[in-house]
């Protein structure tokens, strides 16, 4: 089956390389602006900026890690709770209720073991309502999708001036030249909904326009989806597919969100605020002061200043010529068509097949997670046009024998592990290790289990070359762009030491269209008359050379990066034979 599937394009935002700055009345007096009838922007007084800086947590939030199921049942009770304060018209009481309610809940959305539950889902959306009641206020019918006033205040005004920096118009720039790819696409699906156009910039605070975007607080794609989130409106995840990182699939989804946040709020900022930081925090902030102004919330300095960047995006891009910005013109969209194919393919052998680079049908196929597509079938996309050549030649396409690694794995610290290690062993950040275990410092303790991401960097490596379709038992590897000789030794079982003696190298550095020798004998590992130690809790290299009855001088030429006043349990070294 072909489907001719026309993607739309990117706008980025940039301009001259000088830094500009705004009008000094603007920067001198705080103020808030709206538009008028006529579309100018009018100055009324901004409230003052509490200035936090975090968010204000309730007691509930000190809670310790309970099981999910009893943290919800307790929420329910809280909200039953809440129902019936408000029969009997005891407001005071429900507010508490209800900041327990969402205290829970609170914890429930951090707790990044478990995904939200429909029955999450559904305690969310009953608390809008009942927290409307409790204010006893009316909200607007639902088909009024409201606009986005132009607030031009300080905070808006601090975010168009960082903009404006050279490093700031490089993001704009390169953002909006990305979106040509996109936005008709967006437009499309914000008219469907009635929803104001100008949410087609919102990617560029989001992401940059980049589909495989990927935060420290494990969002992903365009829309930054975490994943919770992304399993409630629809996206869905496998080892070998994340529905985030697409585009098309994600652009309802999270129009869908805005819109069901919108419902919620009847407020457009608030709407996005929660997009950010979540429902249950914004109602949990109006539940506590009883106002719905984003501009006096205290809520987390990400928050903050989410609202005022996106309208200072909105402020540059309608009024590019105002603050010395040249926009650069933006990529086309792409003209695509889907082939189903019933196997598991290597998306290199499809690029081979189709003369084009793989680089850019990865670019078509962004949710494919590790170049290969699924075995239980996947709709490819490919230039428009090519869709007949790929049909036809399906059956010559050698089937994949590659299997994704798990997501998660366990570690249990050992002597000498920092965060920073582990993070680069398995190839995250220590942001992301502290938010997957719920650490806020760095301390860890020999013994303990942390939980990591299921692939290190050789493993992922591992996968792409399997993907790649090279042979384990090449005598040499030209070296890609991305490649390290980490990643080369684990792959084909060998180790970096080895890779350095064969190829005369003194440093880690290699480039692209090296080709480096993998051993003596072509086998891609350790020569036999070789072997490899792990340092143990009190070896030394005079001892090691007398246990395998070689010279220090020996294993120092073997292992030239080892320093021999600084061993490191768990280091491992080559035994010459």
């Amino acid at each position: 089956m072909i489907r001719h599937l026309p993607l739309i394009g990117l706008m980025i935002l940039v301009g001259c390389a000088a830094p500009r700055t705004l009008e000094p009345g603007s920067r001198t007096t705080p103020r808030t602006g709206t538009a008028d009838t006529s579309g100018n922007t009018v100055a009324v007084e901004e409230p003052q900026d509490p200035g936090l800086t975090l968010d204000h947590v309730a007691p509930a939030d000190s809670l310790a890690i309970r099981d999910p199921n009893s943290l919800l049942d307790d929420a329910r009770l809280h909200y039953d709770a809440a129902l019936s304060a408000l029969e009997r018209s005891d407001t005071t009481a429900a507010r508490a209720a209800v900041d327990e309610v969402l205290g829970l809940l609170v914890l429930l959305s951090d707790d990044q073991k478990h995904a939200a539950t429909p029955e999450q889902a559904e305690l969310l959306r009953k608390l809008g309502p009942l927290v409307d009641r409790i204010q006893n206020r009316r909200r607007a019918a639902a088909e009024v999708r409201g606009s986005i006033p132009r607030v031009l205040n300080r905070r808006v005004t601090q975010q168009i001036n960082l903009l404006l920096k050279d490093r700031g118009q490089n993001i704009l720039k390169a953002a909006y030249q990305r979106s040509g790819r996109y936005t008709p696409m967006i437009r499309e699906e914000l008219a469907a909904r009635g929803m104001p156009p100008e949410f087609q910039w919102l990617p560029v605070v989001e992401s940059g326009f980049k589909p495989r975007a990927f935060s420290w607080a494990a969002a992903a794609g365009m829309w930054q989806f975490i994943f919770d989130t992304g399993k409630r409106y629809g996206l869905k995840r496998s080892g070998w597919v994340d529905d985030r990182f697409d585009p098309i699939k994600a652009t309802p989804a999270a129009l869908d969100y805005l819109g069901d946040l919108y419902t919620m709020f009847d407020d457009w900022f608030l709407a996005m605020a929660a997009y950010n930081c979540g429902e249950n925090r914004v109602l949990r902030e109006i539940n506590r002061t009883g106002k719905r102004d984003y501009w006096t919330m205290r809520l987390p300095r990400e928050t903050r200043n989410y609202v005022p960047k996106f309208l200072a995006v909105l402020h540059i891009l309608e009024n590019p010529g105002k603050y010395g910005v040249e926009l650069p013109d933006t990529h086309d969209p792409y003209l695509i068509e889907e082939v189903h194919i019933d196997k598991s393919v290597a998306l290199q052998h499809v690029a081979e097949l189709l003369a084009m680079s793989q680089d850019d049908l990865k670019a078509l196929n962004t949710d494919i997670r590790f170049g290969v597509t699924p075995p239980t079938g996947f709709s490819l996309r490919v230039p428009l046009g090519a869709g007949s050549t790929l049909l036809a030649s399906l059956d010559e396409l050698p089937e994949s024998d590659f299997r994704p690694p798990p997501d998660t794995r366990r570690y249990r610290v050992r002597r000498g592990d920092t965060l920073g290690h582990i993070s680069r062993r398995f190839g995250t950040s220590v942001s992301r290790l502290r938010s997957m275990n719920r650490i806020r410092g760095s301390l860890i303790r020999v013994g303990q289990i942390l939980r990591v991401p299921g692939r290190s960097s050789g493993q992922q490596w591992a996968g792409q070359m399997a993907s790649y379709g090279t042979p384990k038992n090449a005598a040499t590897h030209t070296v890609r762009r991305g490649d390290s000789l980490t990643r080369i030794a684990r792959y084909y079982g060998t180790t970096v030491v080895a890779l350095k003696l064969a190829n005369g190298l003194r440093g880690d550095l290699i480039h692209p269209g090296q080709v480096l020798r993998l051993s003596g004998n072509g086998s891609g590992r350790v020569s036999d008359a070789a072997m490899t130690y792990n340092i143990r809790s009190g070896d030394t290299l005079a001892r090691i050379a007398r246990v395998f009855k070689v010279s220090v001088a020996a294993l120092m030429r073997a292992n030239p990066d080892v320093q021999a006043r600084r061993l490191r349990i768990g280091q491992r070294i080559i035994i010459p034979g």
